[in-house]
């Protein structure tokens, strides 16, 4: 997950971290309940581009491979 931190008149800060390690949501909650200091922007490019990924293979649009001589079979069969 990225978060994109605005610090009014001073910088722009890109924090990148494993949305499943709990001490760093802890201070991710610190930080965004710090509403007067920091300025939230969540990139809505990214959410979009999920959303596709996830209904790309819910419409049978992704192919899984074994390996890569699998991979040379998929796609040959596909092209």
């Amino acid at each position: 997950m990225i978060i994109f931190l605005k610090i009014y008149n001073m910088a722009t800060i890109t924090l990148e971290y494993n949305a499943r390690n709990s001490v760093a949501n802890k201070i991710i909650d610190i930080i965004l309940a710090m509403d007067n200091v920091f300025k939230v922007k969540t990139s809505v490019t990214n959410i979009k581009l999920t959303r596709k990924a996830i209904q790309d293979v819910e419409n049978g649009n992704v192919i899984t491979c074994e390996s890569y001589d699998d991979y040379l079979k998929q796609t040959t069969k596909h092209a």
